[in-house]
């Protein structure tokens, strides 16, 4: 007997949660990458404005300045940019601190997506060998179901044999044997009398069973037929039903 072997059956929670995992994988994508987009947008309109902030303050001239606060001392009006700039400075570092940060998020992002890269080719080639290995089962099964059937179709013909010559050998016990046939009988079950001439016509008279019957040439009596008659030499020749010839000659 041939070994079956089985598939490889996948546990349905399993794909499930592969399916969940798949579909999961492209909408945390998305996310990131929205995030990571809005954070880099954000970070460039920040620098900018603050960029044409500090250009505009350093080209504002020192007179528009006093004139704008003029009853403020003088020292206190060459002190007030620089102290402007020291936060600009500030708010710059604080900035490029978050840009860091951003920076670094978005490296560990673009890891993390590496890294569920990997594992969904791992999973991915995973189920490549599973269906695989599925494809060969199949065929295995294939083949045996294959020679089973080959197996199966030869018992049928030899039984189908066997029924035919049991069949032939009942009808062959059922004719009745064939009787042996008896041997030809090698002279007539009648008696020749003699021999007599009526209107120029031989006559062969003979008896059986205590009648008397004549005969000429051609005639029979129970299945003999009188060959011919030679009244000269007192001769009568007769035929049997199986060919048998038989010659009888009467005493004068």
């Amino acid at each position: 007997m041939t070994t079956e072997q089985q598939p490889e059956q996948i546990n349905p929670s399993e794909k499930e949660s592969k399916q969940d995992k798949a579909e999961r994988q492209p909408r945390s994508r998305r996310l990131a990458y929205k995030s990571v987009l809005t954070a880099v947008v954000v970070g460039i309109v920040v620098i900018s404005a603050l960029s044409l902030s500090k250009i505009q303050r350093q080209e504002r001239p020192l007179d528009e300045l006093q004139v704008q606060d003029s009853n403020t001392p003088a020292r206190e009006v060459i002190k007030t940019p620089e102290l402007e700039v020291g936060a600009d400075e500030d708010k710059v570092e604080q900035i490029d601190q978050r840009l860091t940060s951003l920076s670094g998020r978005i490296d560990r992002g673009f890891e993390a997506q590496v890294t569920l890269s990997a594992d969904v080719k791992k999973s991915l080639a995973s189920v490549a060998e599973g269906v695989r290995a599925i494809k060969v089962a199949v065929a295995d099964l294939a083949e045996s179901n294959h020679a089973l059937r080959q197996r199966i179709d030869d018992s049928i013909a030899r039984l189908n044999t066997l029924i035919k010559e049991t069949q032939k050998r009942k009808v062959a016990q059922q004719k009745p044997a064939a009787r042996p046939k008896p041997a030809p009988a090698k002279t007539p079950p009648f008696h020749v009398d003699a021999i007599d001439v009526w209107d120029d016509m031989t006559y062969v008279a003979i008896s059986q069973g205590g009648r008397i019957a004549f005969l000429k040439s051609g005639e029979q009596q129970s299945g003999w037929t009188v060959a011919g008659i030679d009244r000269l030499k007192g001769r009568v020749e007769f035929k049997g039903p199986h060919g048998q010839n038989h010659s009888i000659s009467l005493q004068r």
